[in-house]
This record gives structure tokens, sequence and C-alpha cells, in this order.
């Protein structure tokens, strides 16, 4: 659920570099809904729940200076997986610097991802396939459970039977083809199943990505965004029985779909729009969730970018990884008013200790919501 999604795999980020053009990355700013600074305290991950006896309430992907130091060309920044316990510290989940994306499972008992070698860009990958790979939280133990071409996103549905997946799908002329969605039984005996229309299989430039997978609650609904040829982006729900799929939200070519989260409930996506600031500096982007069954959007934040996730089973609170000016990255969590408005409740750095500089890809699986 995050902006740099996909950013691992070169041939599926170039359709997104006109939008991050349009939508530089800059700090966020925390104008937007009503604060009070006497109801702000340094605890955003309090709220949350233990999952029995799992070690995380929540992960993420975290960035250190010696990450960015083997950044190879063409490659992001190297990263690892990051766990945030019960009370509120955080510790590793890997420590190879693996340029990973990945998911958990609703009970916390399992990340599903998809590691790199650090450095190692696409272009430069001897290996014919991808590994997705289950790492066991409590153990720290890794099972190789896929082996596929050009796996990129990687999101296991809430009950850990199957993985939705992007994948690059090849046109007939090279470099053509698509980055789309796809699933995968587990325990994995076949490639992954494209969810995409023939359509976007064809020979034409590879200008088609998707990201931001996320899964209803009920495992029915695979979500995700996706970039068409013209810049725009669009939100899009598939059935993952029948394929069947349905853009419930549009964004154009100067917003960036820069996150998406589906709310505990099963009735709204949550997605961070980004956009470029005013002339005289202000900024435009927004928080805005979308009613699933209608596609009706209503704007709940303004000014606010980053991976932003529900974290309240009623939908009352919301918190996100900010990468500002601050030396780490920050969590910030705010809670929603009898009103409906949203107020800022928590904010707190995060892997301070841990030699964190910017974080992303934050996880909170449903056993963890209050």
């Amino acid at each position: 659920m995050t902006s740099t999604t996909g950013a691992r795999r070169a041939r599926t980020v170039a359709p997104l570099l006109g939008i991050a053009m349009l939508v530089p990355a800059c700090a966020s700013t925390f104008d937007a809904g009503p604060r009070d600074a006497r109801r702000v305290d340094g605890a955003p991950f309090a709220r949350l729940v233990p999952c029995g006896d799992q070690p995380f309430i929540a992960v993420f992907r975290g960035f250190t200076a010696d990450g960015e130091l083997v950044q190879g060309p063409g490659s992001s920044p190297s990263s690892d997986i990051y766990g945030v316990r019960p009370d509120g510290s955080v510790s590793p989940v890997t420590t190879d610097l693996g340029s990973y994306e990945f998911g958990i499972v609703a009970d916390a008992t399992t990340v599903y991802a998809s590691p790199a070698a650090a450095g190692e860009s696409s272009a430069a990958r001897t290996t014919p396939a991808d590994k997705v790979v289950a790492i066991g939280l409590a153990t720290g133990r890794q099972q190789v459970v896929l082996e596929a071409p050009d796996v990129g996103g990687v999101a296991p549905d809430p009950d850990g039977s199957r993985l939705g997946l992007t994948v690059f799908t090849a046109g007939e002329q090279p470099g053509a083809g698509s980055s789309t969605a796809a699933l995968v039984d587990l325990p994995a005996v076949a490639a992954p199943r494209s969810l995409a229309p023939e359509t976007a299989r064809s020979a034409g430039p590879a200008v088609v990505a998707t990201r931001e997978l996320t899964w209803s609650p009920d495992g029915r609904w695979l979500a995700f965004v996706a970039t068409l040829p013209d810049a725009s982006q669009e939100v899009q729900v598939v059935d993952a029985t029948t394929g069947g799929s349905t853009t419930v939200h549009r964004a154009d070519a100067a917003t960036a779909l820069l996150a998406l989260d589906w709310s505990p409930d099963g009735t709204r996506l949550l997605a961070v729009e980004g956009r470029a600031p005013t002339a005289a500096g202000a900024p435009r982007d927004q928080v805005t969730e979308i009613d699933v069954a209608t596609g009706r959007s209503a704007t709940v934040l303004r000014g606010v970018r980053g991976d932003l996730v529900y974290s309240a089973a009623d939908g009352s609170r919301v918190t996100m990884l900010d990468n500002s000016t601050e030396s780490s990255p920050v969590a910030r969590t705010w809670s929603r008013t009898a009103g409906g408005r949203f107020v800022a409740t928590s904010v707190a750095e995060v892997g301070a200790d841990l030699g964190l500089v910017s974080a992303d890809r934050l996880e909170i699986p449903r056993c963890a919501l209050p």
C-alpha cells in the first residue's frame, strides 16, 4: 500500500515516471483536520491489540543509510521488513537488505514477500524467475512458496490461501507488455493466473502498470490501482473467483494514487491522492474514502501524503508513515469524531534507534484492530 510499490522493477516503473514528476516527493503537510496539542500523544500504535502469541501488531518496509549505499544502477534503495511490537518498539524481521515487496496475513503469523538481492536491478538479474517466500514472524524462518517471472507486489488474502501478485506480462514486440494483477492458490502447483483482460496484454508499449494490491476482508475481492496509457489511474476491484472487474474510482494524469487500503467492514477503500502543490507552495494532497458499492467518494483528510491504513475495526482511526523533514520516519494517527472529522491524536518517530531514514508499506493485520 505504498507509492513505491513496483519500484524494484524497472519495466513497470517507466509508466509512472510522468506521474512522479507531477507529484514531487516533498514532506507531508499536516494542516489537514483539526489538531489539539493537548490530545496528541506519542504512541500511534498503542491502541492496536496483540495477536495472540505473535510478536508483531504491524509491519513495514524500512530503509537505512546502509541500504542506500548498496543501491545499484536501475534499482530502488535496498530495504528490509520491520515489525512493530505491542509495546510500540520496532525490531527487524529481515536483515539482508532484500528490497522487499510484501503483505501480511490476517492472523499476523506470516508475511509473504518477494525479495530481490541488494542493489540488483531487473536488467541485471540472471535468474529466470523471482521467488516469493513465506516468513514465519515468530521464528523468522523463510520458505520459498512460488517462483514466477517478474513478480512485483505481493498481497496474501486474509487466510493466506491465495496470493495476489503483480507480474510483468511481455507483449509480442520487444519492450511491450504490461504489469498486471494475478492470482495463485497456495500451495502453488500452477503458474499465477492473470486477472487482466486480453486487451491489456496486447503488443502495445508497456505503459499499463498495476500496484497497491489490497484484499477485501472476506477474501472475495482484490482491489488495485491501474495506470492507463494516458497516465490516468483507476481503482479497480476484481472478483477473485470469476475474474469480473469493476472500476470504482478514477484520477486524471495530474493525480497519483499513492496508497490503497480496504476498510475492515469491506464497504470502503481508502486512497491517498497526491497532487503537485499550488504555485504558492500550498499542498493539494488529499485522502479519499471510496464507497465500493456506489463509487461515490468523500475527502476525509487534506494535506496528507504517505502510506495510510485503517487502524481500528470500525474505521474510526487511520495511521500512516510519514517521511518528512525529521531524521527518522514518523508514524501518525488520526481519529474520526462523531461529526465525521479526523483529528490528529498520535505522532512519534519510528525506528530511530535502528538507523531508519525512511519507511513505507505499512501493514496492520486484521487481528490487531481493536
